[in-house]
């Protein structure tokens, strides 16, 4: 067998057929190199002829998109070539065979038919032959010749379908009909030259390489086929195929009407009559008057109803798919507008007008787009806001998954200013909602690098899937609830309406509420609540430009009465790691580069200054330097006062809380022994005097002793100051908290079950009288230990520590335990807010605050509405059988605040509900339950409301650790924290408006003064604190409605007294048969007919009142002081039933209670204590039948109130 035989054998074989290089000549040759690192470029298929024409026209992308072009302009050159033959053409000249009729005495075909609107007479010289210019004939011959050739190239390259079936394709027959008639006058062109050929269905043609070129265009530039590109190709499909119907029925009837003997057709009368004809419009003053144009147009018609139905059809489907998935963001929309992305699985009309009204709150982001994208179709309330005119040309919506790539490339997410991943507002699972938000980071990250994201996730442990979003200390980008809410549910414990104070600020509101309020707390409470946080750097700030160089506590001071700004953090840019600090004190001297934090009701840029704040600036840097011996005399004589006269029990001096005896008695020793010299040109505190640790708890609570001020076998001894424990999840926290030097026994934090290391951990000991926090909660969770770390934060004093009882529905896990092992005095025990049994074990009887946690939805089939149900329910139940019990309560939806203290019949509540529709209506803010009173209390927080946080991220980059820093989540060196004071007689002696207490505290202990915690009567004595600038009208209008206003709600159940007494029978007897004392059970209600509410930075000019609570920024060096509300009188009543029935002891005569082993018997005192297992055995004698509420008895022998059916 020769050479060549053997390259064709080898050739044959399969496997060496697939790999054969191509750069190589020899196939042999190419065997040899199998195994070498030459890579294969070609198959062997490609190495002939027709497969390198192949790889040259339709495996490369250029060529091929060329070789489209090409024939599509050769299509529209052959139609424009017939219609200049038209033009050109005048069949006068030779319409009698070839001769002009005139000229030859001929005559035409006449009609000899009987019908009445047809004609017969057609003269058919004139149809088939024209007259054709030379140079056109030679033209339109050789373009015939190279669209055939062409044609037959891609017949002979093309790889779908056989041979015959090319050859037979209409496209190709097509083709040949508008070609070879061209090239068959070559044969004799003297007499076929002028024959007629209908090019003009040439038009057909290119509707067709039309086509072809779109979807090249699409495969050539990999272009994302979205469904907006898929609806403008049809679209232009649609309007090509009807020009071609429009233009064939033009040339055919214009031709046709040759041979009539009466009506010839121009071409723009023929297109005049066919638009006509087809917009079914038919004038009748052109028609076709033989029977072939008849016959024609007839055909064109049908012709029009086959095609454009279709295409219409296909143009409606692809709308109606437009519809369900949404618009998209087209580069038009993207030309001249700046657009961001709001993900998420679900987004319902409610959530999404909360962003938008924040978003769009800001000034500087009205010409931003707001495109939405989520996987599920938009409801029908969804609808209506997009086609709100407001939204409508601002908001886009796209249905779409984050996490595929043609999505992302529909909303333009590489050019967007910043993605908001927002968590469901209703989940069944919490982890598997935080997962899909991760994966949704994940895929725009991985898209779009350089966006930035904003994440809202449920639980702190996901955090660190995320932590790219971080992109600096300071510009945090990451909400987790948990954190939160826990949190602000902490810090409401320790100063009360905290949660409110938080929410107020980051809210944006045009004070209208202000407006719409009828009574002078809500014009008040309203007004104040448009105050927000704002930044400016001080160079370029019209408040702080002139205190460069003064300490920041004076700047505050005199910025407050000037401008009625709160100066309130700063942060110095020059630092290589700059850091926000909160309140740096008087040492902090302002630079140039400094970003000032304000609160105020207006921005800076927006505010209108007078004149005469701008030139009431004073030298404000030796203010206390000057004023410094007045107010050490004024100090040492308010203490000593203080010292000694009795004071009342609901009240404190200022001063015994922000400044101790022993420091003012120091100030005044010392400056009596300075010189004058010395004295005036002292411009701030003695060092010394400053950094001094004192004491002041003290003196924080007289009436109200904590726990470890009376017991000394607590383990004091034990308790350090420290970081808090780490966790797997928790970053590094720079906060300081009192923890244990070694952790505790796993024993020793179950309540309820003493063990061998303490035997005071149950409700029965009587130290634990209105000292408990109970955290009732689903789950121990991560979270709580952003509840823990701020009751436990070393600027309270270890005094003032209160004890933490976590009410669990599950046990917590090893892990859990060892964290909370290490900080004193938090215990844990299983059971259910729903169970009398296991409250009154948690020590609710006994309980200072009682934090309920709202529950996960386990039902998918439950509306979103109704998540808040169990909670709700079990509050009411709670006040109703403990009526002085202070509740703070976590809800899922903002709107069921209104069900807290529900009245059907109460008039006030009615008033209020009508105030709340109003704020809906007008859309002005999103706090339209601002005057319910449980809100304004700050009684009830909704994590819904964290939402705001996230959005005015987006301007304010700071605000996540602002918040963060005045909730004690997160600590910076000389950064301050938050406090309270309690103004008293004696303060309001010397300080009567909050301008002088801003000036007094701001210029001596260095606090700055934020907001005032109001509580008063239900109709006030006077209505001098209806806001300032109110003109008199509505002054007098909200004195005369404060005095016919309704009654408040006594609480939120008022039954007869019958129903009231058996509810303390069943109390009484259930802490009989645990082991309790039934004298510590208040049945009296001694709650007032109060309201209480926050004022968000006081204007100057705001006068103060006794027992108003005072929210201030304390610098690092002073100790927080934790104040609570209203539990002096409802101890006093436990007190006097104690005295009454002899069980009133001294705490310090006697060694502590329950030493001793428990007691089996149900009836032991409070002091003695009994088993668990034994106390739930023992139920007779209990009268459960109430006229609202039944008892049910679990498996365990443990009873639970519910509603009665």
């Amino acid at each position: 067998m020769g050479d060549k035989d053997t390259k064709n054998v080898r050739f044959k074989e399969p496997i060496l057929e697939d790999f054969i290089s191509f750069s190589d000549d020899d196939p042999l040759d190419s065997l040899n190199h199998l195994n070498s690192s030459t890579r294969v470029k070609y198959f062997t298929n490609e190495l002939s002829f027709r497969g390198r024409l192949k790889r040259l026209f339709l495996r490369k992308p250029e060529t091929r998109l060329g070789s489209r072009i090409v024939d599509l302009v050769l299509k529209v050159i052959l139609c424009l070539l017939y219609v200049i033959r038209v033009e050109l053409d005048d069949h006068l000249d030779y319409q009698c065979y070839g001769y002009n009729c005139s000229e030859r005495n001929l005559t035409l075909p006449e009609d000899n038919d009987r019908m009445l609107f047809s004609s017969n007479a057609i003269n058919w010289h004139v149809l088939v032959w024209v007259r054709r210019s030379s140079v056109l004939w030679t033209i339109q011959v050789l373009l015939s010749f190279i669209t055939l050739m062409k044609g037959l190239l891609d017949i002979y390259i093309g790889s779908k379908g056989t041979c015959l079936q090319k050859l037979t394709h209409d496209g190709f027959i097509l083709d040949l009909i508008c070609t070879v008639p061209f090239l068959l006058t070559l044969a004799y062109p003297p007499l076929l030259i002028n024959i007629f050929i209908p090019s003009f269905l040439n038009c057909w043609l290119v509707r067709r390489s039309l086509q072809k070129l779109l979807n090249d265009l699409h495969l050539t530039r990999q272009r994302f086929q979205t469904i907006s590109v898929t609806l403008s190709q049809q679209l232009l499909v649609l309007l090509v195929t009807l020009w071609c119907l429009i233009f064939t029925t033009i040339c055919g009837i214009q031709h046709i009407q040759r041979g009539s003997a009466e009506h010839h057709l121009s071409m723009f009368e023929a297109m005049y009559f066919v638009i006509v004809t087809f917009s079914t419009v038919g004038y009748g003053d052109i028609s076709p008057d033989t029977w072939l144009g008849q016959l024609f147009m007839a055909f064109m018609i049908c012709l029009a109803f086959a095609f454009i139905p279709r295409q219409v059809e296909g143009i409606t489907s692809t709308l109606k798919e437009r519809k369900k998935i949404g618009g998209e963001y087209s580069q038009r929309h993207s030309a001249g507008h700046r657009h961001v992305v709001v993900c998420a699985t679900n987004l319902t009309a409610e959530s999404i007008m909360d962003f938008l009204i924040e978003f769009y709150a800001h000034p500087k982001l009205e010409d931003h787009i707001v495109v939405l994208l989520s996987s599920e179709e938009r409801d029908t309330s969804l609808q209506m806001i997009l086609k709100d005119p407001k939204w409508a040309h601002r908001v886009i919506y796209m249905r779409g998954s984050a996490l595929k790539d043609i999505d992302l490339k529909r909303c333009r997410i590489h050019e967007a200013d910043g993605c908001f991943i927002l968590t469901p507002t209703a989940c069944n699972n919490r982890d598997e909602a935080d997962q899909h938000t991760i994966l949704r980071s994940w895929a725009v990250k991985d898209f779009a690098p350089k966006c930035r994201q904003y994440i809202q996730l449920f639980k702190t442990e996901n955090k660190i899937h995320v932590k790219f979003a971080d992109e600096s200390r300071l510009k945090q980008h990451v909400v987790c609830e948990d954190e939160f809410k826990y949190a602000l549910l902490a810090n409401n414990c320790l100063y009360p309406g905290m949660s409110t104070l938080v929410t107020l600020l980051l809210h944006t509101s045009t004070g209208e509420a202000g407006h719409i309020g009828q009574e002078p707390w809500q014009q008040v409470y309203g007004r104040h609540s448009r105050n927000a946080v704002y930044h400016i750097q001080l160079c370029k700030s019209m408040f702080f430009r002139g205190y460069t160089g003064q300490s920041f506590t004076c700047a505050s001071a005199n910025a407050h009465k000037r401008f009625g700004v709160c100066l309130v953090a700063v942060l110095d840019i020059t630092k290589p790691d700059p850091r926000l600090q909160l309140n740096p004190g008087a040492e902090y001297k302002l630079k140039d580069s400094d970003y000032c934090f304000y609160i105020a009701e207006f921005k800076e840029e927006y505010a209108k200054i007078c004149s005469e704040a701008k030139t009431d600036q004073k030298q404000t840097g030796n203010e206390p330097s000057k004023n410094l011996e007045q107010i050490s005399e004024l100090l040492e004589k308010l203490l000593q006062k203080d010292l000694s006269s009795p004071q009342d029990e609901q009240e404190e001096s200022v001063f015994n809380n922000t400044i101790t005896c022993q420091w003012g008695l120091e100030i005044a020793r010392r400056m009596r022994t300075k010189s004058p010299e010395t004295r005036s040109s002292e411009s701030d505190l003695d060092d010394n005097v400053v950094d001094t640790e004192v004491d002041t708890h003290g003196q924080t609570d007289p009436a109200v002793p904590k726990v470890l001020q009376l017991y000394e076998d607590m383990g004091q001894e034990s308790i350090t100051t420290g970081p808090p424990p780490p966790t797997l999840y928790a970053s590094k926290q720079k906060t300081l908290c009192h923890v244990m030097k070694s952790p505790r026994p796993v024993c020793c934090l179950e309540w309820g079950t003493d063990c061998e290391h303490c035997t005071y951990k149950n409700a029965r000991d009587s130290r634990w009288t209105n000292q408990l926090i109970i955290l009732a909660a689903e789950h121990a969770c991560v979270g709580i230990h952003n509840f823990i770390v701020p009751l436990r934060s070393n600027f309270i004093s270890m005094n003032s520590l209160s004890p933490i009882i976590l009410l669990l529905n599950e046990r917590p896990t090893n892990l859990f335990l060892e964290t909370i092992g290490h900080f004193p005095l938090v215990y844990w025990i299983q059971g259910k807010i729903t169970s009398i049994d296991d409250l009154i074990l948690a020590g609710i009887h006994k309980v200072s605050h009682l934090v309920i946690v709202n529950h996960e939805s386990k039902s998918k089939e439950m509306e979103k509405t109704m998540v808040d149900s169990e909670s709700v329910v079990a509050v009411q139940t709670i006040l109703k059988l403990f009526p002085n019990t202070n509740i703070i309560t976590e809800l899922s939806q903002a709107s069921n605040i209104r069900f807290m203290q529900f009245q059907a019949n109460n008039e006030y509540t009615r008033q209020v509900s009508k105030l709340e529709r109003k704020l809906k209506e007008r859309m002005s803010s999103t706090l339209s339950h601002i005057f319910r009173l449980p809100f304004a209390a700050g009684q009830v927080f909704s994590a819904s409301m964290l939402d705001s946080l996230l959005y005015q991220t987006f301007v304010k980059g700071y605000l996540i650790t602002f918040v963060r820093l005045l909730l004690g989540i997160d600590a910076e060196d000389n950064s301050g924290h938050l406090s309270s004071i309690r103004v008293k007689n004696m303060t309001l002696a010397r300080y009567r408006t909050f301008e002088e207490l801003y000036q007094g505290m701001a210029t001596t202990t260095g606090e700055i003064p934020i907001a005032i915690y109001r509580t008063e009567k239900s109709i006030p004595e006077t209505s001098e604190d209806v806001g300032v600038n109110n003109n008199e009208g509505s002054k007098r209008n909200g004195l005369m409605e404060a005095h016919s206003r309704p009654s408040l709600p006594k609480g939120p159940f008022m039954g007869n007294h019958m129903q009231s007494s058996d509810m303390s029978d069943l109390v009484r007897n259930r802490l009989q048969s645990l082991g309790m004392d039934a004298d510590d059970y208040a049945e009296e209600d001694t709650k007032d007919d109060d309201i209480s509410y926050v004022i968000l930075n006081p204007t100057p000019k705001r006068k103060l009142r006794v027992g108003d609570i005072v929210y201030v920024v304390q610098p690092s060096s002073m100790a927080a002081i934790p104040h609570k509300q209203r539990w002096n009188r409802t101890r006093s009543v436990r007190l006097r039933n104690k005295e009454h029935n002899g069980n009133t002891r001294s705490p310090r005569s006697t060694s502590p209670i329950s030493t001793s082993p428990r007691s089996t018997s149900p009836t032991s005192s409070s002091g003695g204590s009994s088993s668990p297992k034994v106390e739930k055995e023992h139920y007779s004698g209990v009268n459960f039948l109430t006229p609202e509420f039944t008892t049910e008895q679990d498996k365990n022998g443990r009873f639970t109130v519910v509603p009665s059916t």
